[in-house]
Formats: C-alpha cells, sequence, structure tokens
C-alpha cells in the first residue's frame, strides 16, 4: 500500500462518513429474529425477498413488527429507499442514527429496514447492518484510493442496487472501513447546505479487487503545506469529528490552528459562565472553528464559508447538522474576516456575559454587566467597577434578574444605584444606596416608606430623584427629592395621573418633569419652579421608551452631556435649551418615525410607509435633515442608522450593513454589504469608531476592521467575541466600544472587557 498523497494526479477519489469510528469502535446492531410485519401482515421475510445474495445473508430474518431497536450511533438514515437512478452524491441524508434516541421496527422492503423514530419520524436504512456479519466490519484510517474502470459502488457488501463510479465523485470519495473482500467508502454530498438545511455523506461500498492502489491520508489536514482541498477537509471533519473528540486528537488530525481563542459562555443563561477554547483554521475560502470546554472536549464546531457558487445560500440564521446543534456551517459574503492579532493592555475577565462601559474618570471605569437573556431568559445583572490603569475589579453589586439603575453624581466621585431584587434573599426588595466610585464604601442609603416596588430613580444636578407610586400599581406618583451628597430629602411632590420624569443624568441643569399639559424645570434644591412651557402630551408612541430603540444621541461615556433635550409634546418633536426652556428647533412627529442626531446636530430621520418602525428595508424612507434651518440636505429610499460624520463622509449602517455616503449628496461611496455577509436581517452590536484609515464595527460576533476610504474588510480583532443582546440597543450603541486619545476600550459577550491602543492597531494589521 503506498503512502502519502498526490493530489495533483487525476482518479483520486474521496468518501466521508459522519463518525463512524465511534460506530465501529462500539459495533453494530442485530435486530432480533422475530416476524416483522410485511404490509401490515406478520410473514417471514426471506434473503430473496430483500433482494440480497445468500452469500451476505446466510440465515432467514424475521422481525416482529413495533420491536424497540437500539441502534449504534453514526449510521446514515435515509428519508426514503434510493436506487442507482438518484446519484450517490445526492441521498440527502441529514441524519444519523444516535445512542439516545428510540427507534421502532416498522417494515422491510427489499433490501431496507423501515424504522420509527422517536424525534424524527420514519426512516429507511440498509437491511445489511442488521444483520451479525456486518458487526465484523473494520475501521480503516481514512484513504483515497483510485479505481479500475467501470468500477462500480453497491449499498451494502454483494447489494443488488450498484452506481456506477462517475468522475464527478472524484475528491469527493474517502475509504473508512473493511468487511471481508468490500471497502466502506464515504461520499460527500454535492450540496452540502440548501436554505436551513444541511446534507451529510453517504456510506456505500466497493469490491476490494476494483480497487488500483489504496494511499493513507496523512494527518495535519489544516497545515499550510498541506494541499487537500478545503471540500476534503470538510468531508473529513464530518465523518471524524464528534462531541467525544479531545483536542489532543483535534491537533493530530487538524493540526495546531493560526489562533487560540476564549470562547463565548457554554452556558446558557442562568448558569455560572463556562468560558473555553475556540481554535480557528484560517484559509481563503474557508475557516474553521472548533471549541473546546474546560475538560478539553468537542462542544462545537462551524465552518465559515465564503459565498460562492456552491454555496450560494441566503439564510438568516446558522445552518446546523440536524443531529448535532453544535456543528454548524455559516455562510459569509465574498470575503472572511481574518485574524488581526492586536493586543489589549489589559484584559478583565467578568462573570456576567455583556460588559458595557456606562461612565468613566480618571481613574475608574463603571460598568454594567448583563447576561444578554431576553424576557424569561433574563437572569443576572451587575453593576461593578474596574480600575482603569490596570482593569482590576474594585467593587461590584449582582442585581439578579431585577431592575438596576446607575446614575453618576456631578462630579464622578460617587454613584447612586437602585436595584429593586436581592439575590441572596431571593426576594424583591426596593434598595437604593451612594457608594464612593473608587471603592464601593456606601455613604448612604435610603429605604422607601411604602411595601411596594419603586418606579425608579434618575438624576439631577446635584440631587437623585425617586419615583413612587402613590399606591402599589397607581399611574401617578410621588416625586421625592435628595440631596446626593447625604440623602436626605430635599422636597417631594405629588404628582398627577399621566406624569412623566425626563431627567437623563446628573448633567441636567434641573428636575424635568410633565403633567396636566405643562413641563416643568424645578430648582434641585428648592422645587420652585424657574421655567415651564404649555405643551399637551403627544398621542404618538414615545419611542425614547422603546427598548428596542438604540436612542436620538450618541453618548461619551468619558464626557458629560450638554443642555440640550429633543422632546415629544405635542405631537412635535422640539429640541429645549434645559437653562431656559427656550425652543431651538422643532419639526413634526409622525407615527413610526425613529430619528438620531449626528455629531454636528444634524439629524438622520427614517419612517416606514407603513407607519411602522419594522418591516423590509424597501419600507423605509431617510432623510438628512437639519432641525434649526427646516432644510432638508438628502432623501434616501431605505433604512439609515448609526451615523457618525467624518469630514465630507458619513459612515452609516445601511439596510443592515455597513456603508459609506457623500455628507452633502447622500450618494454611496461603498457599501460592504456583498463582501461580509449573506444574511437578509444581519445584527450590529455597537458604534462607529475611527482609527487613522481604519474603521471598526461590532457586527455579529466578531470587532470588524475596514478600510474606512474603500470599505475593504481588514479583518477581524484576535479574541473578542461580539453578540446580539436583544433588548439592550442603548447599552450596546453606547457602551460596546469608545475611544479617549489613544485608549480603545471594548466590551464583548463573554464576560471579557479590554483596553487597546489605538496608535498599535496599524502595526497588528500590517506586521
Amino acid at each position: 500500500m503506498k503512502t502519502g498523497l498526490d493530489w495533483q494526479r487525476t482518479g483520486y477519489k474521496w468518501i466521508t462518513m459522519t463518525g463512524l469510528s465511534a460506530m465501529l469502535l462500539t459495533g453494530w446492531m442485530l435486530l432480533d429474529s422475530k416476524m416483522v410485519a410485511l404490509e401490515g401482515q406478520a410473514s417471514a421475510t426471506t434473503p430473496q425477498a430483500l433482494g440480497a445474495s445468500s452469500q451476505v445473508l446466510t440465515a432467514k430474518l424475521a422481525y416482529k413488527k413495533g420491536d424497540t431497536v437500539t441502534l449504534i450511533n453514526d449510521i446514515p438514515l435515509f428519508k426514503n429507499r434510493r436506487d442507482g437512478g438518484v446519484a450517490a452524491d445526492q441521498m440527502g441524508i441529514e441524519y444519523y442514527t444516535t445512542k439516545n434516541e428510540k427507534y421502532t421496527l416498522a417494515s422491510v422492503r427489499g433490501e431496507w429496514v423501515q424504522l420509527k423514530s422517536t424525534d424524527h419520524g420514519n426512516f429507511w436504512l440498509p437491511s445489511w447492518y442488521a444483520l451479525k456479519e456486518s458487526r465484523s466490519m473494520t475501521e480503516t484510517a481514512p484513504q483515497s484510493f483510485t479505481l479500475q474502470s467501470g468500477s462500480k459502488l453497491y449499498l451494502a457488501p454483494d447489494s443488488s442496487t450498484t452506481w456506477s463510479f462517475e468522475k464527478a465523485l472524484t475528491d469527493k470519495a474517502v475509504i473508512v472501513a473493511k468487511w471481508k473482500g468490500s471497502y466502506g467508502v464515504s461520499i460527500a454530498p454535492r450540496v452540502w447546505n440548501k436554505v436551513s438545511s444541511t446534507y451529510r455523506p453517504g456510506l456505500f461500498w466497493i469490491k476490494a479487487q476494483a480497487i488500483e492502489q489504496r494511499m493513507n491520508v496523512t494527518d495535519g489536514w489544516f497545515q499550510q503545506d498541506a494541499s487537500l482541498p478545503t471540500s476534503v477537509i470538510r468531508h473529513l471533519t464530518d465523518i471524524k469529528l464528534n462531541k467525544a473528540t479531545t483536542s489532543k486528537q483535534m491537533a493530530g488530525w487538524l493540526g495546531e490552528p493560526e489562533w487560540k481563542e476564549s470562547s463565548s459562555n457554554l452556558n446558557f443563561t442562568g448558569y455560572a459562565m463556562s468560558i473555553g477554547q475556540t481554535w480557528r483554521y484560517e484559509r481563503q475560502d474557508a475557516q474553521f472553528l472548533v471549541t473546546f470546554n474546560k475538560n478539553g472536549r468537542l462542544v462545537r464546531t462551524r465552518w465559515n464559508l465564503a459565498q460562492d457558487n456552491r454555496n450560494a445560500v441566503v439564510s438568516d440564521w446558522n445552518i446546523s447538522r440536524a443531529d448535532e446543534y453544535g456543528f454548524t456551517t455559516k455562510i459569509y459574503g465574498t470575503t472572511l474576516p481574518t485574524t488581526i492579532p492586536w493586543k489589549p493592555v489589559w484584559t478583565n475577565q467578568g462573570d456576567i456575559n455583556y460588559t458595557f462601559l456606562q461612565a468613566a474618570t480618571d481613574d475608574v471605569l463603571l460598568m454594567k454587566g448583563d447576561d444578554g437573556g431576553f424576557s424569561g431568559d433574563y437572569y443576572e445583572g451587575s453593576i461593578y467597577a474596574l480600575d482603569r490603569h490596570s482593569g482590576q475589579k474594585l467593587w461590584g453589586i449582582n442585581g439578579g434578574f431585577g431592575r438596576q439603575q446607575a446614575e453618576v453624581d456631578a462630579e464622578r466621585k460617587y454613584v447612586t444605584i437602585y436595584t429593586d431584587y436581592d439575590p441572596d434573599k431571593k426576594k424583591y426588595v426596593d434598595h437604593i444606596r451612594h457608594l464612593n466610585l473608587k471603592n464601593g464604601k456606601v455613604t448612604w442609603t435610603y429605604t422607601p416608606k411604602q411595601n411596594f416596588r419603586l418606579n425608579g430613580i434618575t438624576a439631577a444636578k446635584n440631587v437623585v430623584v425617586v419615583d413612587t407610586p402613590v399606591v402599589e400599581s397607581s399611574s401617578n406618583s410621588w416625586l421625592t427629592v435628595l440631596d446626593s451628597a447625604n440623602g436626605k430629602t430635599l422636597w417631594t411632590r405629588k404628582l398627577a395621573t399621566g406624569y412623566e420624569i425626563l431627567n437623563k443624568s446628573a448633567d441636567d441643569p434641573y428636575v424635568l418633569y410633565w403633567e396636566k399639559n405643562k413641563l416643568v424645570a424645578a430648582d434641585p434644591q428648592s422645587g420652585r419652579t424657574v421655567w415651564s412651557l404649555k405643551a399637551k402630551r403627544s398621542t404618538i408612541e414615545q419611542f425614547v421608551n422603546d427598548p428596542y430603540f438604540d436612542g436620538i444621541e450618541r453618548l461619551d461615556p468619558f464626557a458629560t452631556t450638554n443642555a440640550e433635550r429633543w422632546l415629544s409634546l405635542d405631537n412635535q418633536w422640539l429640541l429645549l435649551d434645559l437653562n431656559t426652556g427656550k425652543k431651538l428647533a422643532q419639526f413634526l412627529a409622525r407615527v413610526g418615525q425613529r430619528f438620531e442626531e449626528l455629531d454636528d446636530g444634524m439629524l438622520l430621520i427614517r419612517e416606514n410607509k407603513n407607519g411602522d418602525h419594522y418591516g423590509e428595508y424597501e419600507d423605509f424612507t431617510t432623510i438628512l435633515y437639519d432641525a434649526k434651518t427646516g432644510n432638508t440636505r438628502w432623501t434616501i429610499k431605505g433604512k439609515i442608522e448609526r451615523g457618525l460624520v467624518e469630514e465630507d463622509q458619513l459612515y452609516v449602517i445601511k439596510n443592515g450593513y455597513p456603508a459609506a455616503l457623500d455628507y452633502k449628496t447622500g450618494e454611496t461611496r461603498w457599501n460592504a454589504k456583498d463582501t461580509i455577509a449573506t444574511l437578509r436581517h444581519p445584527t450590529n452590536q455597537g458604534s462607529y469608531l475611527v482609527i487613522d484609515d481604519q474603521l471598526l464595527l461590532p457586527m455579529d460576533e466578531n470587532l470588524l476592521v475596514m478600510n474606512k476610504k474603500n470599505g475593504a474588510l481588514l479583518g477581524r480583532v484576535h479574541d473578542v467575541v461580539m453578540g446580539n443582546p436583544e433588548h439592550r440597543d442603548r447599552d450596546a450603541k453606547n457602551g460596546t466600544i469608545n475611544r479617549i486619545g489613544n485608549e480603545v476600550y471594548v466590551g464583548s459577550s463573554n464576560g471579557r472587557f479590554r483596553v487597546y491602543e489605538a496608535s498599535r492597531l496599524q502595526e497588528a494589521i500590517s506586521p
């Protein structure tokens, strides 16, 4: 037998079979020798009736319909019986047998046994695998081979169902097993993915005398000097890897990876985080990611494939193997993001998935931790502080699955934290405490007098504002204003039904509230009305309260906010000077409207023709509007959001994808849609950040780096795992990625928070 492999020679043929190694090591199933119901009637079934030769079936097969059959792992299951009229690489196999699944014998038809699966309904299995003789089959190392002209494939050894071994199967077949004078051959599917399905290799047989030569496939499939095509490696990984595979085995088969990274959280929300290790193998046309748990066992794999004619699939989901949801395939755009080794100055590993920067001082970073779970899947959130210089955790408060708010005082020396749930006591308890930002020491607490839950807190200059229902679940409220220095009550006011407290932070000069058709700005210390404005409440939806809306402005955790605020009153959007109450700009509010304020005060206003802020991109129109002059600079069909202005260019998310527009005309200068992905509705977390000629954007699971001039995808930052925290759009927009000077602060979805040096990015891109 020859060893080694020259993949440039013609005639080599490959076949793969998923998990065959585990199946052969364990042994094959043997059905009970009982009566089987054939077409509903109990009858004896002879080898001749099954269409198999007497050399294979040396005794009668007799089974009983309804018998429970325990199958060994990794036997390919067919939706329908197949014959030579269906190509060998178009079997449409999605499932292999698993040891935990229950199968019931339904019938025998020709060379096929029909099985009823507890999870997947009825399937067919070549009946040869039910014979005692099949248990003497042995596993072989994967081998390529060449065949004599005119050779055939068999459904099973000595089967009457055959296929011609066509030239099209070259490089798609590999020998994986032997039984007497036959070899088991795995054949990769012609099309691996179709819409939401992933197809898997079939198992066929060839006669030993038909083989001209066999050659072992050498290990190290992904080594740089290896010449194995990606399609062959994909085949081999499908048949060899399972959740019993170890990192040691993986290193032997695939070789050492280009990159090793911390994995995403391997546990569901509600359980302690478990961070494993992900290995990345990167090629121009494909990337293979394998993730191990802390014990070095394989738990996930994923193929990242570039869009091409063979994988022309558009899907809003990862495509998973039907029986192993950890084994997935993801179709990208025309370019796969290669890894950029940008090294952080420090990394903090938190204990909750998402890490959002809330506020910062010269020495302290105030953080929000969130498990990212939605509705009933939300279990845990926290407020904590990090040393800005070292990343060391200074203190933290875990609020469990309850509400939590943090309001930093105007001088950013203290923070007031409100939680309504105590995870230690496992009950709802309103708790307001004022902490030293550096050391977490509590300087005062406030205990509400009522025994029902608060509506929440906010802040204005030097005060904390507490919103308390008059009675439980009432729509009117007691507004209680506390001195932020000592927690003492300065004044209270009963607010009528329909009221709204409008403060956002301690940067607000006055306590702002609306009630009885009047907007009031009250002195924080005395409660005296400084200015007021008559205005009815808008009948149009107050979208600033929509948790899916990411906010009108982009907030900078390192800076104070200005004293201007967009407010919705009397079906108008008003820009007010909070110091004086003067109207600086206004425009008509509409149903389904959303807008954001750009760095220079211009507005991106988007509207849906159906009056809904959801819907397809083609239903939207976006305008660039100067609210202070009332002029529209340009109008674009489509949904434009997350804008960042730099000189004459506007970086945006256009219909879900990164793009750059001419700021004066709205003309698209570049669009990364075809480059990055094929999803109809991609997910974007965070905001744009510019470093020299590079544009950074958290998107999907990666922190992408693009050329800001032409949109070319330069890669993704090493060891950063992003995600899509539903319902946390404002936190994601403002707290995921930020820059001040040479420092770049980056959150993640696996509990990590890092600081990078902006000046080191270029050398990481071009070492």
